[in-house]
């Protein structure tokens, strides 16, 4: 059986829409929320909702301070009483069956972890929308980037991947997450790479990390997410995100880069990544409006002619 672990801090309004699909998770019987000192009304929200599932166990923990989502997660774990934990964040869907299919990947490949593949939700979508328009991915590319240690959510590719690192919402093992824990260090800023330090941690001690298209988590469309990491500052982002890539790459830089035989030194893959993060945030969200509004254009040329 399977324990969900969700973290969270004054995300009622985002909970109300997405906790339903975790109680409907086959092999879920019990689902850990912990609230990071949160003080908004989450816990009578969660209450309800599990109210109209009697066969799920819900437990709400709430931290008497602010720890971070890290040690949020260790504070579910330390809660869970199955062999199995999923974890989700709670701006997320989960798919019908994303809990037994990743168990099945799990057990099946001996991975360290599975994950589904995610699903950015725009505006006014549904989730089956969302499904429809993601397929397999949305562009031709690189599903992962080795110098920059990046998974590529939206990448074309089918089937199972084995990568150093997939997205946060993976299945994994009880056992190994008292063994490797989520590092509490990551708990300032964006916390950047918080979810990728355990999978990384899990890779370069031996373990495989799986990702597949067979089930999607579906993140809501950021209008609807009033708080969180991603809605700092648009520095402050870009701060965070090198400050915690260096550290990151300062743990494991030299094992994960001798089990890809990867020979870029890592002053040189920090320095690429400050790069990568200053188009990320600064550059790309023009580029990508840009290329939407061409689309768009064009696939309106190519209804009025078939009219």
């Amino acid at each position: 059986m399977i324990s969900m672990v969700i973290p969270t801090r004054n995300r009622a309004h985002t909970l109300r829409l997405v906790a339903p699909s975790y109680f409907t998770q086959a092999l879920v019987t019990e689902i850990v929320f912990v609230s990071d000192e949160g003080d908004d009304d989450s816990e009578a929200v969660l209450t309800a909702i599990a109210a109209a599932h009697p066969g799920v166990q819900m437990k709400f923990k709430r931290n008497a301070q602010r720890l971070g989502a890290s040690q949020s997660r260790n504070v579910g774990v330390q809660a869970c009483s199955n062999d199995f934990v999923l974890f989700c964040d709670d701006d997320e869907f989960l798919e019908a069956d994303y809990a037994r299919i990743c168990l099945d990947k799990l057990q099946q490949s001996g991975a360290g972890a599975v994950s589904g593949r995610r699903v950015y939700m725009e505006l006014g979508e549904t989730t089956a929308d969302a499904l429809r328009r993601f397929g397999h991915g949305l562009r031709d590319t690189m599903p992962f980037r080795p110098v920059l240690c990046e998974y590529v959510n939206g990448a074309r590719f089918q089937g199972d991947r084995r990568q150093p690192i997939t997205n946060a919402i993976i299945l994994t093992w009880r056992a190994l997450l008292l063994q490797y824990p989520f590092d509490g260090e990551y708990a300032r800023g964006n916390g950047y790479r918080e979810e990728s330090d355990y999978q990384m941690n899990l890779f370069v001690h031996g373990h495989d990390i799986w990702v597949t298209n067979a089930c999607h988590s579906m993140h809501l469309p950021m209008a609807q997410v009033r708080t969180g990491g991603q809605r700092t500052q648009t520095w402050r982002r870009i701060y965070w995100s090198i400050y915690y890539t260096h550290y990151f790459f300062g743990k494991y830089y030299a094992a994960y880069a001798a089990r890809l035989q990867l020979r870029t030194p890592r002053w040189l893959a920090v320095a690429a990544f400050a790069v990568f993060s200053v188009y990320r945030e600064l550059l790309r969200p023009p580029l990508h409006a840009v290329a939407m509004a061409l689309l768009r254009r064009r696939r309106a040329r190519q209804d009025t002619v078939v009219a």
